[in-house]
């Protein structure tokens, strides 16, 4: 594992569509790899659409294709952890959500 490595998706957006049957709806969102060591969500699909943060991530690049991504939203402390499958376009969201674990799989799309 290397975690020194940088995402091949910086400066690029990319879709998780975590499906519907979650605690949220059906689950999109959009998120853009800003530089290597910044990114933005904006939620655009489930109970919280419209949801937009920028914050600080690490990632740990596991083999090639695949990486583990994690970040601390600011204005809700809430936990993330991806697993983004950029050769499979899977992807694996683990989340503490007000105190809650949520872990939802989808698929992992290039947008721009």
């Amino acid at each position: 594992m290397d975690t020194t490595a940088t995402l091949p998706s910086v400066g690029q957006t990319w879709l998780a569509d975590l499906g519907p049957d979650t605690p949220l709806g059906h689950f999109t969102v959009e998120i853009t790899f800003n530089t290597e060591t910044s990114v933005t969500f904006t939620v655009t699909g489930g109970a919280i659409a419209g949801r937009t943060e920028t914050m600080d991530y690490t990632t740990t690049k596991v083999r090639d294709g695949l990486y583990v991504v994690r970040w601390t939203e600011p204005d809700s402390g809430d936990h993330v952890t991806h697993i983004e499958d950029y050769t499979e376009g899977a992807c694996m969201a683990s989340s503490v959500i007000g105190g809650h674990f949520v872990q939802l799989t989808g698929t992992w799309t290039r947008v721009r």
